[in-house]
């Protein structure tokens, strides 16, 4: 027989007990559906905090850095008294002393609550938002640009000039519709140019804060006209990749330690990689107990596809006494009742690759939507109404899903197939 011959008989042999075969393909095809599930969502989630990391702080690799508000004394939590800070020279140096390092961005921050005003008498606007002094660098690592005008360059920041650039959301609650560059605008008390309005880039929803929310301002203005200080309030500090990060935050404190003569000054912060480390351990936890209920699951279909083989080769003695007493040989029929296993595994597999598929395509959808995002983003720690799920689908598990099915069918196709094959033509027409 030629093997198309051999896997046509097999898939009629198969449709010949349609509810038997479908039942015995169920345990494979729910053991395949829900790992493939499984690691299509946890590949979402992950590729969610990636673009969160991205859209807030520039990526994986950054972290921030800042002079310590408070220390431990006699087991006690006091506020520091000391007289050391973040200069723009510890930029400089890191830069220069750090290998680990890629660039550094220095910012002074408000995060809200500051007063912002546009316009006088009757037409003034007012808002609360936050302000950010940076210096023209700062975009390189966020890879933002400005939607009308520009930002912050390096001249506004030498020459300490009055010009702001204006997150979106800022922009249009002061402006509306009307073209803010060129305008005057008031940010805790000192009168400022606006210069760009920045493209609009979104609310982090693991952090709840948006970047479209705040102006920005030359790093030297903001020292000199708003704050009176030389100091900078935070260093974010890109590493050159992510796995170099911790050699790079030990470079940095050992640096800092050296620089101000405490080893305590800074502390560090990377966003996100609690969120990055947490739906790994969680994915890792989960893979782990779905892989055990897919493996006994997949057990157990291959038991049943064995008895069902079993069964057949009962059902069908006489045919195959038939088929020897013509001119069958024991190797054509171990080989037809093999690729009748083969086949009730396979479409086991390809069912639990579509199921699998299609829960993750519908789990995509249902979080994409703002009613359910807004209602589940909160308990888990996020704000999800504007959360895009993405539907992500792993071809290696797939195609790992179908090797398995394969392998679930030949090895508990073998007995069976064996058992069929040995049978003689005299005792096969006996017993039927």
């Amino acid at each position: 027989m030629t093997t198309f011959e051999v896997i046509s008989q097999a898939f009629r042999a198969l449709l010949r007990n349609r509810l038997r075969t479908a039942l015995t393909l169920l345990g494979v095809a729910i053991g395949i559906a829900a790992v493939l599930a499984m690691v299509s969502i946890s590949d979402g989630a992950t590729q969610i905090i990636v673009a969160d990391l991205e859209t807030f702080q520039g990526g994986g690799n950054v972290f921030d850095m800042w002079r310590t508000p408070w220390v431990t004394r006699n087991g006690r939590w006091q506020r520091s008294t000391s007289p050391e800070h973040l200069t723009y020279q510890d930029l400089l140096a890191i830069e220069r002393e750090c290998p680990s390092v890629e660039i550094v961005r220095p910012r002074w921050t408000r995060w809200g609550g500051v007063r912002i005003t546009a316009g006088s008498g009757m037409d003034a606007s007012e808002v609360r938002a936050g302000y950010h002094g940076v210096t023209h660098e700062w975009l390189e690592g966020l890879n933002w640009r400005a939607e009308r005008g520009r930002f912050i360059d390096a001249t506004d920041d030498l020459d300490m000039s009055k010009v702001v650039a204006m997150g979106a959301s800022v922009a249009s609650d002061l402006f509306g519709d009307e073209d803010a560059v060129g305008q005057e605008i008031s940010v805790a008390g000192e009168r400022l140019r606006v210069v760009g309005v920045m493209q609009r880039r979104g609310r982090s929803i693991l952090f709840g804060v948006s970047w479209d929310d705040a102006v920005y301002i030359p790093l030297r203005t903001t020292q000199q006209r708003l704050h009176g200080e030389k100091w900078v309030d935070v260093l974010s500090v890109h590493a050159v990749s992510p796995e170099k990060v911790p050699d790079a935050i030990a470079e940095v404190k050992s640096l800092m330690a050296r620089r101000h003569g405490d080893p305590d000054m800074c502390r560090t912060w990377r966003p996100g990689a609690r969120n990055v480390e947490f739906v790994t351990g969680v994915s890792s936890l989960l893979r782990a107990v779905l892989g055990s209920i897919a493996a006994v699951s997949l057990f157990v279909g291959g038991v049943g596809a064995m008895n069902m083989m079993l069964i057949s080769v009962t059902e069908r003695t006489k045919e195959i006494g038939l088929r020897r007493a013509v001119g069958a040989r024991p190797r054509d029929i171990f080989t037809q009742f093999l690729a009748e296993a083969l086949a009730v595994c396979l479409t086991g597999g390809v069912a639990g690759v579509a199921l699998g598929v299609g829960f993750a395509w519908v789990f995509a959808r249902a979080i994409s939507d703002p009613r359910i995002g807004a209602s589940l983003g909160p308990p888990l720690g996020f704000d999800g109404s504007g959360l895009t799920w993405p539907f992500s689908v792993s071809l290696p598990w797939g195609c790992i899903s179908m090797a398995v099915s394969l392998g679930v069918g030949l090895f508990f196709g073998l007995y069976p197939a064996t058992r069929a094959a040995k049978l003689t033509p005299i005792e096969a027409l006996r017993r039927a």
